[in-house]
């Protein structure tokens, strides 16, 4: 496949993600009827990683610690899937619970990343189009991470170069504020159409993010059940800019920043999803991404586990 070739992974691993993405696919439509096989590749992440997401809203798994033995099936099929899955996946999750369906997450690793677990991302273009008019960037480290999800004004070619000016802008000089880098993309934009843009800016020791937001990325952080919504402001970048102001949001370890863009329904949540919040950050940005995405718009999903200075 095209995504893993282009990630450098050898014939071996190419082929054992073909197999995957094949298991997956016909779970869908063996249990489900339909749904969808996202293939994400994260060229951009730390140890670059190709993600398989396959999501539907089927009756779920009720058995589930018998689902991934070698030999059950409750759809009369050899019932090889989820055991064979599990084993040449280097990180494999699945969320299934009666009424939601189910999403099931597999991740190859291409090189060995800061935490395999850390991240999760989906971004996908709207139908039609071969070019995304959201990007993002995701620079975890041990005591500073820094995560930005833009979406450039419409959807296409001319909403993809307005994201990818903001991501240049943020490359720049990533340790500058959340607000000096918006006011830099601001400048950087102003040859564009202009985009949505928000940053987060993780002091791992402080325990805290400071986060600016210009337009309707949303963001919240989420940790044992609550989750707290972070503010951006109105404007857009390159054509109007507010008076910036950050601001800042103390957190738990093990908290999980989520920003995603306007592709998903600003009344997204994990709240109706008991446990999800503590499973693999790649599987929760796909359950979202199921549930909450408008499907007439690039819809882009970040999620990332926050960690504290000792973790």
């Amino acid at each position: 496949m095209a995504a893993a070739e282009s990630l450098g992974f050898n014939d071996d691993r190419r082929s054992d993600i073909g197999i995957v993405a094949t298991e997956a696919a016909n779970n869908v439509l063996t249990h489900a009827g339909k749904g969808q096989l996202l293939v994400c590749p994260q060229a951009a992440a730390p140890g670059a990683a190709l993600d398989l997401i396959g999501l539907d809203r089927g009756p779920g798994i009720r058995e589930m610690s018998r689902a991934f033995e070698d030999g059950f099936s409750t759809a009369g099929t050899a019932g090889h899937g989820l055991g064979a899955m599990e084993r040449l996946s280097d990180l494999l999750s699945v969320y299934s619970a009666p009424g939601l369906g189910t999403a099931l997450f597999s991740r190859f690793q291409q090189r060995p990343p800061v935490d395999p677990a850390a991240l999760g991302v989906v971004s996908i273009a709207q139908r039609g189009e071969t070019l995304c008019g959201d990007s993002y960037v995701a620079l975890p480290g041990g005591e500073r991470s820094l995560y930005m999800v833009v979406d450039g004004l419409g959807h296409g070619a001319n909403a993809h170069e307005a994201a990818e000016e903001a991501v240049q802008a943020l490359r720049e000089a990533p340790e500058d504020s959340p607000a000096q880098i918006l006011a830099r993309a601001h400048d950087a934009l102003k040859k564009t159409r202009g985009a949505a843009m928000s940053v987060a800016a993780v002091n791992h020791g402080r325990q805290t993010v400071s986060y600016a937001g210009v337009g309707n990325i949303a963001a919240f952080l989420f940790h044992a059940g609550s989750m707290r919504s972070m503010v951006s402001q109105n404007g857009t970048v390159g054509m109007v800019l507010p008076t910036l102001r950050e601001y800042t949001y103390p957190f738990e370890p093990g908290s999980l920043l989520v920003m995603h863009s306007d592709g998903l329904s600003s009344r997204s949540s994990i709240s109706g999803y008991p446990g999800l919040g503590a499973r693999p950050p790649g599987l929760v940005a796909g359950v979202l991404y199921r549930d909450f995405s408008r499907g007439r718009d690039d819809a882009t999903v970040l999620t990332a586990v926050l960690k504290g200075a000792r973790n």
